[in-house]
């Protein structure tokens, strides 16, 4: 059989591993394919069209790819995967002959990648594990992969990854909660003998041991992109994960592990705009105790069915405070870096007051993304601490 492997032409940092496994899937039984990203007329005819959906909110993208191979191959069965049918398989009732597949795939969730689709990739990315113990109902993955299941090695997936990507530089592991791993130990000798360097993209600081603090300052960490920041990857979506933080943030330092301390920043659910605020606080006083930088970086909420980005406004939030957040981080290149010199603070304001002002400012001018330093002396800790 012939089968488009089809990639939606959306914006996305990863590589598309479940059409690179079913590259794989392929190939192993013997099924020509070919890879296309948005929409091209393939040089094959296609007994099966397969297409990977992830995010809601670029339905309207996806309706384009699926209508435009639709007027292509109008009598062929179409197969649509991911987050977004996992989620909302009504959605693609609309369109003719079309399959929806909900959660993993048996068929090819243990296979190794194909590199060759993604000729640009350095990276041997993988999963050493789905799933992941916690419900957090902003999350999408207890539902599209289910309960955490832990691989015990992904030796094979890095040797068969160096066949096909000899000039791999680094692993990428996109687990969802490394730090729950069931043979963590196991995967880490499996990074250590391969003598690359790692980017694991799901820590959890409730689940951070000192052990396996120990064990990451014997890895080499490295960026995202090309002369990027190493990062372990954790969250402040909540102000209760505070002592959970500061006791993280003191085994990097004790162990001096060669990464950055990088935290996603939930916004715009549950929360409101002052625990915003004082979650940002509460990280320079954690700074100013430990002495080492923390980076913030805060992600806008979006609903698991949100068909259209950018649109969904907190119960406790308006659209001008959202909208001049966004502004504001973005001027700052998405991070909030906290240091010892507090520096931050000369940009987004020396007190909540200033703070919401200077996103209103923000939120009513959205075209302009300009900010004036605040002259004058960054505030102490504890003053910051006495505005919240």
């Amino acid at each position: 059989m012939n089968y488009l492997l089809v990639e939606p032409s959306v914006k996305h940092i990863a590589p598309n591993i479940a059409l690179m496994k079913w590259a794989t899937w392929c190939e192993l039984n013997n099924h020509k394919y070919q890879y296309v990203c948005g929409t091209i007329v393939p040089t094959i005819t296609p007994d099966e069209i397969l297409i990977s959906c992830i995010f809601s909110f670029y339905s309207s993208k996806y309706e384009k790819t699926i209508k435009f191979y639709r007027s292509l191959f109008p009598n062929v069965i179409i197969k649509v995967g991911g987050a977004f049918p996992t989620n909302n398989r009504e959605w693609f009732s609309q369109f003719k002959n079309i399959i929806v597949h909900e959660g993993l795939c048996s068929e090819i969730e243990d296979l190794p990648m194909k590199y060759s689709i993604e000729p640009n990739n350095n990276k041997l990315v993988m999963y050493a594990s789905r799933g992941c113990p916690n419900k957090c109902k902003y999350c999408m993955v207890p539902k599209l992969e289910g309960q955490m299941r832990s691989f015990p090695t992904i030796r094979h997936h890095i040797e068969q990854g160096l066949i096909e990507n000899p000039n791999a530089t680094s692993i990428v592991l996109y687990d969802n909660n490394f730090t729950a791993h069931e043979y963590f130990d196991a995967i880490c000798d499996d990074i250590e003998r391969s003598g690359l360097p790692v980017d694991i993209h799901g820590l959890h600081v409730r689940n951070f041991t000192e052990h396996q603090a120990e064990r990451f300052s014997r890895l080499k960490w490295t960026s995202q992109g090309e002369n990027g920041t190493p990062y372990l990857r954790f969250s402040f979506d909540f102000v209760a994960y505070q002592e959970n933080i500061l006791r993280s943030l003191k085994l990097v330092k004790k162990y001096d592990i060669k990464a950055g301390f990088f935290c996603y920043m939930l916004f715009n659910w549950q929360d409101s705009p002052d625990d915003f605020w004082k979650r940002i606080v509460l990280s320079q006083q954690m700074v100013d105790e430990v002495g080492l930088t923390l980076f913030l970086f805060p992600q806008r909420f979006e609903p698991l069915d949100a068909l259209k980005r950018n649109k969904y406004i907190g119960s406790l939030w308006n659209e001008e405070l959202v909208r001049g957040t966004v502004s504001l981080y973005t001027f700052l290149r998405g991070f909030l870096p906290l240091t010892k010199t507090r520096n931050l603070f000369n940009w987004i304001g020396y007190s909540k007051e200033e703070f919401f002002e200077r996103c209103r400012n923000l939120g009513k001018r959205h075209s302009d993304y300009s900010l004036t330093k605040i002259q004058g002396t960054p505030p102490s800790t504890e003053q910051l601490l006495s505005g919240i």
